[in-house]
């Protein structure tokens, strides 16, 4: 197959073929300019498993010729949306990181409905990024159809997910999950926002209304300009796929996008020690989160 032609499926790369260190380098330098996510040494076998994957598939014979698909292939915006699917690891579940919502739902909501006053009417923004296949931006939803609205009648919630992988939005918009997803769901949440058949989950329609799905790479300057006038921003377990200059710039895209009195969620693997000062770190039970004063 030549590069640039229609993309078919024939016999090509065995799936023993080894990935040379200088390919290796000029496939990481590709991946880190396109996402700011950087791939140690060490885990070039997991790179090389991943995109062998795609290189049989096409049919091709050696990783140079992936590489160069990706970049001058005239399909290569096509490929770009599988080999993002295949360099990203989404692992998620309903109710994950539980304190962080038990601070969303009982400090930072009251928090920021105080400051902006008495008004009927109010509207909550709330960003879920990197929100794989949307569990965790469907929580939210749930718990403001459950909680909040019943102590805030006049408030209207959006939630944004987004997510560098268009595989995962697919599922996400879809909201059809396995026991895999809710296994920490509490059972009054999995009996009134699901429906439930042939063993798979569907998340009603009256939680699915509320969030809204997006692709979005953390890394692309012009997409993060147009995300902005958020109240809270869930980014966890994103951070530790980036070098430092990485977490700089997109932490400084996040903090551009929230408001004053906003909040930041990381992971609790992640700290933005080193890489910002323009937070006010704010302490909460078993979690922390990160105020834009």
């Amino acid at each position: 197959m030549t590069l640039g032609s229609p993309l078919t499926v024939k016999p090509a790369m065995t799936g023993g073929a080894k990935m040379s260190d200088e390919l290796f380098r000029l496939l990481r330098e590709f991946i880190y300019q396109q996402t700011g996510i950087y791939f140690q040494d060490n885990k070039k076998y997991l790179l090389e498993g991943r995109i062998g994957k795609r290189v049989q598939l096409l049919g091709l014979n050696t990783y140079e010729e992936y590489l160069q698909l990706l970049k001058y292939g005239t399909r290569r915006t096509e490929e770009m949306r599988h080999f993002y699917d295949a360099i990203t690891i989404n692992e998620t579940f309903f109710f994950r990181n539980e304190p962080q919502f038990e601070a969303f739902e009982k400090t930072l909501v009251p928090s920021i409905m105080a400051r902006r006053g008495s008004s009927t009417r109010q509207k909550l923004r709330v960003w879920s990024a990197a929100s794989s296949s949307g569990e965790e931006a469907h929580t939210i939803a749930m718990i403001h159809l459950e909680r909040l609205r019943i102590k805030y009648p006049g408030l209207e919630l959006e939630v944004v997910g987004t997510d560098i992988s268009n595989n995962v939005l697919e599922t996400a918009r879809k909201g059809v999950y396995r026991d895999y997803s809710v296994r920490n769901m509490p059972k009054q949440f999995l009996d009134k926002y699901f429906a439930v058949e042939d063993g798979r989950y569907l998340v009603r329609d009256d939680v699915k209304r509320l969030v809204r799905f997006e692709n979005m790479n953390l890394y692309d300057q012009a997409g993060m300009r147009q995300m902005t006038n958020f109240d809270v921003i869930f980014c966890c377990n994103v951070l530790i796929y980036f070098d430092t200059q990485s977490k700089i710039q997109v932490v400084s895209n996040l903090y551009n996008a929230l408001n004053r009195g906003g909040f930041l969620f990381i992971g609790y693997a992640e700290s933005l020690h080193g890489i910002s000062t323009a937070f006010k770190l704010e302490n909460f039970p078993k979690t922390v989160a990160y105020k834009k004063e």
